[in-house]
This record gives structure tokens, sequence and C-alpha cells, in this order.
């Protein structure tokens, strides 16, 4: 687990592996264990109003790389879409009366920033690749490993990167703003994405940045 100090708050960022059911035990043992005042996950404002709804949670389609993400994944352990670690975030801190706050940038910033950051070479490598993808071996070694090779794959180009970049800006920049209102504060934040949020975060104040190792032994919440 990452922990930072900003604006007096504590701001602990967990990383989380999107997919896997195991991951929702973790993200509901830490909430307990920490019972942060609130709770920041990695996706926008419409993502989260969408996994709040469970009623549409049957109508996702994957895409052709994330069949392909979702198959590798499978290696660990079992797959389930909309990510369980954000599904458990959610339910759990209904559960314990905790706000969930997105971090991530919006659907119409992101689309703008996309047209600005991605050229006709990004998407003809990234349509290459796609075509490509079930061939493709990857670090299985671990989740952990397979989720960064997967990342550092798919966004190997400089368009893709700078877009990745400016999200992790973002998360960071959100992270900072609810420093300004909690004084406790954990964020779920994927885990191809967790290190550049904390650097931003680093770069934008003064204070000690430690990086721990958390315990993923799942616990059960107590009720209110």
């Amino acid at each position: 687990m990452i922990k930072v100090k900003a604006n007096g708050s504590d701001i602990a960022i967990l990383p989380a592996i999107k997919g896997l059911v195991s991951e929702g035990d973790i993200i509901a043992k830490a909430i307990c264990d920490i019972m942060p005042d609130a709770v920041g996950i990695s996706v926008s404002r419409e993502e989260l109003e969408a996994l709040n709804d469970k009623s549409v949670y049957d109508n996702y389609e994957m895409s052709v790389l994330e069949e392909v993400y979702a198959n590798n994944l499978s290696t660990f352990g079992e797959i389930e879409l909309p990510a369980p670690c954000y599904v458990s975030a959610i339910d759990t801190c209904k559960v314990q009366g905790i706000s969930v706050i997105p971090l991530d940038i919006n659907d119409i910033d992101y689309t703008e920033i996309y047209c600005q950051r991605i050229k006709a070479g990004d998407m003809m490598r990234d349509a290459f690749f796609t075509r490509r993808a079930n061939r493709k071996k990857f670090d299985l070694s671990s989740p952990m490993a397979f989720a960064l090779d997967w990342d550092r794959t798919v966004n190997k180009s400089r368009g893709f990167r700078r877009l990745q970049q400016d999200r992790e800006e973002h998360m960071a920049a959100s992270l900072h703003n609810m420093s300004r209102l909690h004084q406790r504060i954990l964020a779920i934040v994927e885990i191809e994405r967790a290190r550049g949020v904390k650097d931003a975060l680093s770069r934008s104040m003064s204070d000690k940045v430690s990086y721990q190792v958390s315990d993923s032994t799942p616990i059960e919440c107590s009720h209110p």
C-alpha cells in the first residue's frame, strides 16, 4: 500500500488488479481496516454512476482486447465484470456509510484529451496489436506481473503513454482536492496507474511518500 500525506490528511493508495474476483475481498479488508472518511476509485463520474446501477451489469460486452486480457488473467482465478475491486469498494462503503469519489477524468474531457494525444501512428499500432493479441505471450508469473506487462504492451506508443500520464495526474489532483475535505482517504487505483499517481502526488508536495506492501488476507466487515 502506498501512503501519502497531503494538506495534513492521510492518503492510502491501494493498487488493485481489475477483473480478479479475489480482489474484492482485499478491497473490503482495506476499507474495514482503515475506515477512511472517503474512498476514491479510479473510474470516471459516468463509470461510477453505471457501477451504482447493478441492473446494467449483465449488458456489458467485452472488446477484443478485454477478452484477451480476461483470458490471460483467468490463469490466476475467477474473472468478473464489472471489476470486483470497484464493485466491492462501492458495496462496502454503502454498508459502512462512507462516501465514494470518482478520481478519473470525466468522459467529455477524456474524449478531448484522447483526440489531442492519439495520432494516426498510435491508432495503427493499436489496430495491429489487437489483430495479433491472442498470439502474444505475456508474463504470467503473477497477477501483478501480467497486469504491468499488459499495460506496457498496450500503451507502448507515445500517444497512449501520454494519455495514461494525463489520467495519473488527474487522479493525483483529485486526491489532493479530497485531502482538503477529508482526514483519512483510501484510494482504490488500478495497479497499472498506482505508482504514477503516487509520483504525481509526490511532485505536487514536499511531504514524505512511503511505499509499503499490503496484507491481502480477507476479513469480514462488521455492519453498523
